[in-house]
């Protein structure tokens, strides 16, 4: 075997450029499976008078837990490129299935649009949908539509529409997301 090898370089540089070859492609299997891991959030997203636009967020934070007696389920994102943030919260969570925000239960689910968390001190920097329009209308609403809960992983859709407290309006359309839980 050591003849073999001393008497032909090219043998030994291509068990180098192969051995080279396979760290490279595990190194980058590996980042793949911990990208996969972290989840996506996508969907388009306007503010008051600006255009629908994409947010775009591949870390999605999903709580479970429990508040008022009943099972909750928090998703949270900020797309770091635009600072823009959704906040999502939803009271008796048992299975997958449609969730309506604000909804009609004992608790009213939450549903929320942040502009620039960046400046989270500013009031109409907050879009919810339990405020009433520039009209004086109460029209924020929301629906999440979870296609997948398991005891680690949530997929679904979401849209939201919000108001911030001068009335304007933001909304949030066809939205998807996927997390570990």
């Amino acid at each position: 075997m050591k003849r073999i090898l001393k008497n032909n370089p090219i043998v030994v540089i291509s068990i180098l450029l192969l051995s080279v070859a396979t760290v490279i492609t595990y190194s980058r299997n590996i980042e793949a499976l911990n990208n996969a891991n972290k989840g996506f959030f996508s969907g388009k997203i306007s503010f008051g008078d600006s255009y629908k636009h994409v947010i775009f967020a591949d870390k999605v934070e999903v709580k479970k837990g429990i508040e008022k007696g009943l099972k909750t389920l928090s998703i949270a994102i900020i797309d770091e490129k635009t600072s823009e943030s959704v906040f999502v919260k939803l009271y008796d969570v048992q299975e997958k299935g449609t969730f309506f925000i604000p909804g009609e239960g004992k608790v009213q689910n939450i549903g929320n649009l942040i502009k620039d968390v960046n400046r989270f001190r500013e009031l109409n920097n907050f879009y919810q949908t339990t405020l009433s329009n520039d009209e004086g209308l109460k029209n924020g609403v929301g629906r999440v539509n979870i296609t997948k809960l398991t005891d680690t992983e949530i997929e679904g859709e979401l849209i939201i529409i919000g108001n911030n407290s001068e009335g304007k309006q933001a909304q949030l359309e066809s939205a998807r997301f996927k997390a570990k839980i």
